[in-house]
């Protein structure tokens, strides 16, 4: 039966005899053959020295484990007996082994180590380029930016190294808000660096109104929507705007040029604008109605009617009992219903009956000017 240490710690033994049957329990060994205490010491150490070499016939063992037998004697058997087993010649064969077993590994070591350096020395400069520090360093890790703005990825680098190959991101225009995150990379032949960052991207576009008209004219008095002239008004974030725009309103009862400002916001707050001109027409002059009169020269109270002769008069028309050719050639509209319009009418028109060119004329105003009718 084998016991352990403490077993043998409680038996009468020495320090140095307990550390000898400690070692062989550590080795495995059958310390029974010498755990007594009848042996000393060095007789104790003789046996397990037998042990350890190998010896483990009952036979072989028992002709030295005596403790009447010095150790020195022990020591004389234990020699003979491993030579006898052949132990020696055993253990130098391990021995050999082992050495013949460093011998390679030492070889293979250096092998490697010298395949490792030539290749080391070879490609020492590519191997260089992975204990080199690549510095890549931006202004600021978070930035916002207007989508009217675009994003130009060098604008933001503080410094880097310039032997290196540096990649930018692309330069963009973000057409809608939020958070983006663009990487840069600096890198050598072998390794590389990269540095985030994150762009907050915010709307600063003010929507756009397209009007149908830029500018109109319209009549005294008339009804004008001004509404009707908006053809869009879009924003890139919030899209059709339209029944949002608001406008100044105008007068058309008073004549004059006036400016009609169209506006809306977005969400964001951006403003849109545009305008129109608006052209109100004078009020319209009322005028006598032009009348008409000839005269015939007929005969006295007899009723004769020999010699007859004509002539017309008046403000507006005239007529002779000569018709001058095409007098249909000369008619002409005077445009602008006014006084003035009317006068030059009237002058030209007698102008043409005086040289002989027409017999007689019509003035006729219209709402929009005067026309001339010539006979």
């Amino acid at each position: 039966m084998k016991h352990d240490y403490e077993y043998y710690s409680r038996i009468a033994f020495d320090p140095r005899q307990l550390q000898i049957i400690k070692n062989g329990l550590d080795l495995g060994l059958d310390v029974d053959w010498y755990a007594n205490t009848a042996f000393d010491y060095l007789q104790m150490e003789q046996i397990f020295l037998a042990l350890k070499a190998g010896v483990s016939d009952p036979d072989a063992l028992n002709m030295f484990c005596d403790p009447e037998i010095p150790y020195k004697s022990m020591e004389q058997l234990r020699i003979q007996t491993c030579k006898q087993l052949g132990i020696y010649e055993k253990a130098a064969e391990e021995v050999k082994k082992k050495r013949i077993i460093r011998i390679g590994i030492t070889f293979v070591v250096l092998v490697i180590i010298v395949t490792v350096s030539s290749v080391a020395f070879i490609n020492r400069k590519t191997i260089g380029y992975y204990f080199e520090n690549i510095h890549l360093e931006l202004k600021e890790e978070k930035i916002k930016l207007g989508m009217s703005k675009p994003f130009v990825a060098s604008e933001y680098i503080k410094k880097y190294d310039k032997e290196y190959k540096l990649t930018l991101p692309k330069q963009k225009m973000f057409d809608k808000p939020g958070t983006y995150t663009v990487t840069y990379k600096l890198s050598n032949k072998v390794k590389s660096v990269s540095k985030h960052l994150m762009i907050d991207v915010y709307d600063d576009v003010s929507p756009v109104i397209v009007l149908k008209e830029s500018a109109v004219t319209v009549d005294n008095g008339s009804k004008l929507n001004l509404k009707d002239y908006i053809e869009s008004a879009t924003d890139k974030v919030d899209g059709d705007l339209k029944e949002k725009v608001k406008y100044n309103s105008i007068d058309t009862n008073k004549a004059g040029n006036y400016t009609v400002n169209y506006e809306v916001d977005d969400s964001a707050g951006n403003h849109g604008t545009c305008s129109m001109s608006v052209s109100v027409k004078e009020k319209p002059v009322e005028q006598p109605t032009p009348s008409t009169s000839s005269s015939n020269n007929a005969s006295n109270n007899n009723g004769s009617s020999s010699n007859n002769a004509s002539s017309s008069s008046g403000s507006n028309s005239s007529y002779s009992s000569k018709p001058k050719g095409n007098a249909s050639a000369y008619n002409k509209f005077f445009e602008g219903y006014s006084i003035d319009s009317y006068n030059a009418a009237c002058d030209y028109a007698d102008g043409l009956k005086n040289s002989g060119k027409i017999s007689g004329y019509s003035v006729i105003p219209t709402g929009e000017g005067v026309q001339v009718t010539c006979y």
